[in-house]
């Protein structure tokens, strides 16, 4: 009777542990990457073509090998990492479990060219579909080649499941910035069709940070430094007033090793609480050290994620440190009007010695916290009431900085919170010239500089047509930042900086009604300082609001005019 359990080859053993380690071409070069920093190399070369798919090599300094490791470093399981079960639970290198360059090896065609230090020649293996080609001695530097050419030639279904290039090497290009955030020491350098996309010299950790995201992060990120006997916290977290709607610049390490914890990500979102909302994501470059017997990073192929002893511990701990250097700092909450959630009511001080009111207030009323829907015939009609500016207000009283009253002819008593009604005159202009079909655009005298990440510059290319209604001219693009040349008319005082930033973590989330939010973040930029102080500039805001298009709605959909009705004050 014939077995109908069979003992699998080594061939497809190695193809199956590729399926889980190597899903990517940015999988192999996170591999490789690693092996290189355990062999002690103080200098990385990462060249890739077509996005990893048909070469990708990494050349390091390192220790390099001798011609009897060459071979053995392809069989499956073999490490200089670990020899008894206990060293698992001492990890301290990146790599350990011997599956790599095996994997590796089943998909694709491999190249290994290296040499010691004390060894006059070198080796060179050649390898394709687990079966060594070739092997011989060959003239080498000290360190370590390795050539990874046509990934999944032999599995043409994985092939097929690759993206783009341009999405294969945005994949490159975060393993990439993961790891060369964890070893600022280390020289990287990434080639990409013979294009340079980073050079990265040997430094500290936050000059790392600002040559991969730009001098903006200069004064952008906060130190964070903790010791304790369960873990040891240093790095920095972005100022929360610079906090992103999208996840970007996250990078959480546990002894050198890139994790993903949305428990402890919380914790750090968390110190933050009151200063970012919670669509908004802050900016980390935190990195933990605790003694390796009180984690397990075994329990994912691609080691992402980690088991802790005492992770309610480390969440505290790591909560507590982040809110003490915000709070060294004297990072304050932003007071964004457009989310209030309250109507303040001015407090006068008397004299002489309050008495009780008799009158039942409502306290729980508040007229500008509604969000109204927008009627078209509504708004017509309002501005029926309104067609000669000199006749529409009979009386206007400021209350305080923030709100007024105004009656009508009619003695119609409305309330009005200014700054809501500045937001709406302010958003209308913006919207109408970015609508004219010559946009006023104004050339700068000297092309402004902007400094951005190597993917957003990619996906600000991608989406050039819809950033140009805005009404900027991009003069050049290069792998770290683009010279604008003109800006929208009426925009010279704002930061374009800022905007463009803006624009591409909008890109980011969704394309959808991009402009709109635009002109509101410049609205709200716009209206941080404004001053309404004196009955006639208040009579003035409220002429120039009739005349809008929807005059008593503010931009964030709730009313900035509101008819005062006693029923409704008052019980």
């Amino acid at each position: 009777m014939k077995n109908t359990i069979q003992t699998l080859s080594n061939k497809v053993i190695n193809q199956i542990a590729a399926g889980e380690v190597i899903q990517r071409p940015a999988s192999i070069v996170k591999e490789l990457l690693e092996n290189a920093i355990d062999a002690d190399a103080t200098s990385i070369h990462i060249i890739v073509k077509n996005a990893g798919k048909t070469l990708i090599q990494v050349i390091d300094n390192g220790c390099g090998m001798n011609e009897k490791d060459t071979e053995i470093c392809f069989l499956k399981h073999t490490t200089s990492k670990i020899k008894k079960t206990e060293d698992i639970m001492k990890i301290s290198t990146m790599g350990f479990r011997g599956e790599a360059l095996a994997s590796i090896a089943s998909v694709a065609e491999v190249e290994l060219k290296t040499k010691k230090d004390n060894e006059e020649i070198g080796t060179v293996i050649n390898i394709a579909n687990s079966q060594i080609k070739k092997i011989k001695k060959t003239a080498a530097k000290k360190g370590t080649s390795i050539s990874v050419k046509n990934l999944f030639f032999n599995i043409p279904a994985r092939k097929n499941f690759l993206k783009s290039d341009k999405i294969e090497l945005k994949h490159i290009i975060d393993t990439f910035t993961q790891i060369t955030i964890a070893h600022p020491n280390i020289e990287f350098k990434l080639n990409n069709n013979e294009n340079t996309i980073y050079n990265l010299a040997s430094t500290n950790l936050k000059n790392r940070i600002i040559h991969l995201f730009g001098k903006k992060y200069k004064e952008k990120i906060l130190d964070v430094k903790e010791e304790t006997t369960i873990v040891s916290i240093n790095g920095f977290i972005g100022n929360p007033l610079d906090a992103k709607r999208t996840r970007g610049e996250q990078f959480l390490y546990v002894n050198n090793r890139f994790i993903k914890s949305g428990y402890l990500n919380h914790a750090i979102k968390t110190a933050m609480e009151n200063m970012i909302t919670k669509e908004q994501y802050p900016s980390y470059f935190i990195f933990l050290k605790i003694n390796p017997n009180l984690i397990d990073i075994n329990i994912h192929p691609n080691k992402t994620e980690i088991k802790f002893e005492d992770e309610k511990a480390i969440y505290q701990i790591l909560k507590s440190c982040c809110k003490r250097t915000l709070g060294m700092s004297h990072i304050q909450p932003s007071l964004d009007f457009s989310i209030e959630e309250s109507f303040e009511v001015p407090i006068h001080i008397q004299k002489s010695t309050p008495k009780e009111p008799k009158l039942n207030i409502n306290t729980n009323f508040n007229p500008f916290q509604k969000e109204t829907k927008i009627n078209k015939e509504n708004t017509e009609n309002i501005h029926k009431l309104f067609d000669e500016d000199e006749e529409i207000v009979k009386k206007v009283i400021n209350i305080d900085r923030r709100y007024g009253v105004f009656i009508t002819y009619d003695n119609d008593i409305n309330l009005i919170d200014k700054k809501k009604a500045f937001e709406r005159i302010t958003y209308e202009k913006i919207k109408k010239i970015l609508n004219e079909k010559k946009k006023g655009k104004q050339f700068v005298i000297t092309p402004i500089k902007i400094d951005l990440s190597f993917t957003d510059i990619q996906l600000l290319q991608e989406n050039i047509d819809l950033f140009n209604t805005l009404g900027y001219e991009i003069q050049s693009f290069s792998d770290k930042n683009i010279m604008v040349n003109a800006v929208p008319f009426d925009f010279k005082n704002e930061n374009p900086q800022e905007i463009i930033e803006f624009f591409v973590e909008e890109l980011k989330s969704s394309k959808d009604n991009i402009n709109d939010k635009l002109i509101k973040k410049i609205t709200y930029q716009k209206s941080i300082n404004f001053n309404i102080d004196n009955e006639e500039m208040l009579r003035n805001l409220i002429i120039r609001l009739t005349k809008c298009e929807i005059p008593f709605i503010g931009i964030d959909g709730k009313p900035c005019v509101i008819n005062i009705e006693p029923s409704k004050i008052f019980n």
